[in-house]
């Protein structure tokens, strides 16, 4: 009864039911045989592929403990590299800054009083930065003053002697000991605060230089923490990089299991991108396991465009920097051997089975094929029906579950969200919109419309609306209307849903209360556009209010004016109150000043104690004066700091436009000269801007234009003075000066334009033309008979210092076939100590090209006897200004003594400049020096003179 109701069993079934019960017994037979000897195979196989898997798979072993092994040495010499690659750095940019300021400060010294040459290079490095914006520049006085400090500037000025750390090293005291050696310059070390911990001290190295001209120590520092970062990032984006076997990379964790590097596989020819060792979550957590247990292998599973890989890994630590290392390789190559292997022996069995199910089908043939073809059809049908049904409750129970996560999601969300219906109308919020609206659900009620609660500026939602039916989407910020006075910023995104047909059936939006990010960009925008002490604007934004009354003159055509003011002697109050006081002082003033301030007008503190009043639709001068006497009769009352009753006065500078300048910082250069012209007026007083006071830089920037142009105009001639030996007065060789003839300016002294050259770096070409010129003319001289004369020609520190200085001379010999030996290269003794590592290399080369050496102006400068014997010299000349007096002058006598001693010890041959009278001759003889040259013997002749001297006389003759 039972197999009755399962199989239907009838006249008509019955047939089809022994047909199958034949075939499933010959089917049976057949696999029976064929699995016993598959069985056989397989076993015998799998024995070999499990060998041959163990040793490739130990193999690779090796291989990632060598890469890991080799990437520990690479850490471990990063990290035992920091404290020297933060010396390096630090020296690179502390002796460029200083450079920069011997520079600034030879160039401006005999232009500015003191006090305004020491303001101008302090202000000069306040804003420089360097190490991604962490480093700056410090400057203390060798008293251990504070001149600049940046980040503190309110420290300026105040002594820091006995500042410690918290290990009890004095700071300062440190850093002026490290200049307290030849070289002026090296490093200290102590602990400073942190930027991003404040209550929490630091490793840091400083390198700091003595400026001697102004008794200071400029410097720099570096957290060794923040070097070690940086070599951190270096050291992730090497192994990023790394790549070994086919396919190893490698990742990295930290101790807590962050993901520092994620180890990607090689972007794969189908262009797809890197894949990851699979979720983050299963990689660490086996990674961790292991490493914790002191490192060791497995085995990932590594999902591609093809489907997934087996991959063996390594895991090891870095313990010095908490890091563990994550080596893998893919196994690809391995499964592949072993795939072919299984192949091999599915087609034995495969062929077996054939022989089998053919022998035993001679006998069954026609019941076979029938029972086949008719279990195929009826298998067909019933997978067909199967596989329909399988989908469709699939779809859904997927369906199902997509609608219950998706209410789940509206409904226990944090992120408020509603659904709009196709014109707009609230058709469903959720709890956390109902929180967002202060729990009135009123305001979004179905029905209504969401442009009367939500609007982008005061367009409603017509710019969503557009963004909506052109794109689908659209995101930003807008404002959530509460009840009549209230208001919300949020972030709204929203999206378009079409039905099935394509149309837009509603739309799905979200919105996230912004109102604390508001509140914290215009926080920030405060500390960076006002001063914190005084509460006015500061020079970023004063810099901006210029530039918008500048425009707005421009419009209206009416004149501006910039009023630079500086409070006289302010710094008797800090050194003698203290800046407390000077503090207070600074924000009375900034009370007093506002008080002046029109509608429009704008007044800011530029730094220090000096502030800027910006006035806009003025009128004519005397209006303008106007404001400057109310300024001065404001400070005339005396303002009460706690018990002290003090008066200052202000220096006023004015600039207006668009006479004294068209943009804003032009306004600023010239307001700030008025303001100096004004406290040298006696202070207390107003002066306005006048061209005379920018005679000197306008005259400059002239006579650098004239000078760009004076070699293609031909204008520029090299001069040749005589040298001769003073014994027998015969000509020994020449020195090239350069003379320039300035069309109808005429002859313009070489004092004048040749520190302009160097200060634009035009000595470069012009040095090379000089050395060319004076090359070509003695080889001439030499080919016409006239004897083999050595020029000596002078090179400034630039020409020294720049890369090709060598090469240059090595090219003008060439060129004009001078010999080497009849050229001397003349160099002053601060040439040489601007970077005298880099000049001994440089003397070093043009030693070996042959070329003489000479220290012109000797005891003038550094006057040292260590860079004598260090930098191979040949010839050593006696300042001009030791010889005037002479013999007269004991010291000068003194002095030329001392030189020539010097120089005689160490082997070097002395000429003296500026030889004027027999008795100067003749006391040089006395005393050893053989050389000279001066007026004496001839003035400096162009190259025709010089050319008819040499006829007159010969290198041999009498001069």
């Amino acid at each position: 009864m039972l197999l009755s109701r399962l199989f239907r069993l009838n006249e008509r079934s019955l047939p089809h039911l022994l047909t199958a019960g034949m075939l499933c017994l010959v089917v049976a037979m057949a696999g029976t045989i064929g699995i016993l000897s598959i069985l056989h195979d397989s076993r015998e196989l799998e024995t070999r592929l499990a060998s041959q898997e163990e040793e490739t798979l130990a193999a690779h072993e090796a291989h990632l403990r060598d890469e890991l092994a080799a990437l520990a040495n690479y850490l471990e010499f990063q990290r035992a590299s920091r404290e020297e690659k933060a010396k390096t750095a630090l020296r690179e940019h502390v002796d460029q800054v200083t450079d920069m300021v011997e520079r600034l400060y030879a160039r401006e010294k005999d232009r500015l009083p003191p006090d305004r040459l020491r303001a101008l290079i302090v202000e000069a490095l306040r804003p420089m930065r360097f190490l991604h914006g962490r480093g700056y520049y410090f400057i203390d006085d060798l008293q251990g003053n504070c001149v600049l400090l940046p980040t503190d500037p309110a420290r300026e000025g105040s002594s820091l002697w006995n500042n410690r750390d918290d290990t009890g090293r004095y700071i300062m005291r440190g850093l002026v000991d490290a200049t307290k050696n030849p070289e002026g310059r090296g490093y200290s070390r102590y602990r400073w605060y942190r930027p991003d911990r404040p209550n929490e001290m630091a490793d840091k190295l400083a390198y700091v230089r003595r400026f001697e001209p102004l008794g200071w120590v400029i410097g720099a520092g570096e957290y060794l923490h923040e070097v070690e970062a940086d070599l951190q990032r270096e050291a992730l984006a090497r192994i990023a990089a790394l790549r070994f076997h086919p396919d190893g990379v490698v990742g990295v964790l930290t101790l807590a299991g962050d993901v520092l590097l994620e180890p990607r596989l090689p972007t794969e020819q189908s262009g797809l991108r890197p894949a990851a060792l699979g979720p983050a979550a299963d990689w660490t957590k086996q990674a961790l396991d292991i490493a914790r247990h002191g490192g060791g292998k497995l085995e990932l599973v590594q999902s591609t465009a093809h489907g997934s890989q087996r991959r063996l890994a390594y895991v090891s630590q870095h313990e010095p920097w908490g890091w563990y290392l994550v080596a893998s390789i893919g196994l690809n190559e391995l499964d592949g051997i072993l795939e072919r292997e299984r192949v091999a022996l599915q087609q034995s069995a495969h062929q077996r089975l054939r022989l089998a199910l053919i022998a035993l089908g001679l006998c069954t043939a026609t019941t076979l094929l029938l029972g086949v073809l008719l279990s195929r059809w009826l298998s067909g049908r019933f997978a067909m029906y199967h596989n329909e049904l399988a989908l469709s409750s699939a779809a859904l129970r997927e369906s199902n579950r997509q609608l219950q996560l998706s209410s789940r999601v509206f409904e226990s969300g944090n992120e408020a969200m509603m659904v709009l219906d196709e014109r707009f109308r609230f058709l469903s919020v959720n709890p956390a919109f109902l929180r967002l609206t202060g729990n009135q659900p009123e305001l979004a009620g179905p029905g209504t419309c969401a442009a009367d609660l939500i609007s982008v500026g005061d367009q409603g939602l017509a710019p969503v609306q557009r963004a909506l039916a052109q794109a689908g989407a659209w995101n930003g910020e807008a404002t959530l209307r509460l009840g009549m006075q209230s208001k919300l910023p949020v972030q709204l995104s929203i999206n378009a849903v079409a039905n099935e047909e394509g149309q837009i059936a509603h739309y799905v939006g979200a919105l996230a209360d912004i109102s604390a990010r508001k509140e914290a960009e215009a926080r920030l925008r405060r500390l960076a556009e006002f001063d914190p002490l005084t509460e006015l604007p500061n020079r970023a934004l004063l810099r901006q209010r210029m530039d918008e009354a500048i425009e707005a003159a421009r419009q209206d055509g009416t004149p501006a004016a910039l009023l630079f003011i500086d409070l006289d002697r302010f710094k008797n109050v800090n050194d003698s109150l203290g800046h407390g006081v000077g503090d207070a002082l600074l924000q009375q003033v900034a009370a007093r000043l506002r008080t002046l301030a029109g509608d429009g007008d704008t007044v800011g503190r530029s730094g220090g104690d000096e502030f800027i009043l910006v006035l806009r639709h003025t009128g004519a001068a005397t209006e303008i004066a106007s404001h400057a006497e109310r300024i001065v009769r404001q400070f005339a009352a005396p303002f009460l700091i706690g018990r002290y009753e003090l008066s200052v006065t202000p220096s006023i500078g004015i600039a207006v436009w668009p006479q004294d300048g068209e943009d804003a910082e032009t306004l600023l250069r010239n307001a700030d000269a008025a303001m100096y012209h004004a406290k040298s007026a006696g202070r207390n007083t107003y002066k306005f801007f006048t061209a005379e006071m920018n005679l000197q830089v306008r005259e400059r920037l002239e006579l650098e234009n004239l000078l760009r142009q004076a070699e293609a105009r031909q204008e520029l001639s090299v001069h040749y003075q005589p040298q001769v030996d003073l014994a027998s007065g015969r000509l020994i060789g020449c020195e090239a000066l350069l003379r320039w003839h300035a069309g109808e300016r005429g002859n313009i002294p070489p004092g004048r334009f040749i520190p302009v050259a160097e200060d634009t770096g035009l000595i470069v070409p012009i040095g090379r033309w000089i050395l060319k010129t004076a090359c070509a003319q003695a080889q001439a001289w030499r080919q016409a008979g006239l004897g083999d004369l050595q020029v000596a020609v002078n090179a400034s520190a630039i020409q020294l210092h720049h890369g090709d200085f060598v090469e240059t001379v090595a090219t003008v010999l060439a060129e004009t076939g001078l010999p080497a030996e009849l050229l001397e290269i003349e160099l002053t003794e601060s040439t040489l100590m601007t970077d005298a590592d880099s000049a001994a290399a440089t003397l070093r080369a043009l030693k070996v090209l042959g070329v003489g050496l000479a220290i012109d102006d000797f005891g003038t400068g550094y006057s040292s006897l260590a860079y004598l014997k260090r930098f191979q010299l040949d010839r050593l000349k006696i300042d001009r200004s030791f010889i005037n007096d002479l013999p007269a002058d004991k010291d000068d006598a003194n002095i030329t003594r001392t030189i020539v001693g010097i120089a005689r010890n160490l082997g070097l041959s002395v000429l003296a400049e500026g030889v004027e009278t027999p008795a100067q001759q003749q006391f040089l003889l006395e005393h050893g020096c053989d050389e000279g040259q001066g007026y004496l013997f001839s003035r400096p002749l162009p190259a025709g003179d010089m050319e008819a001297l040499l006829r007159a006389t010969g290198t041999r003759g009498s001069a």
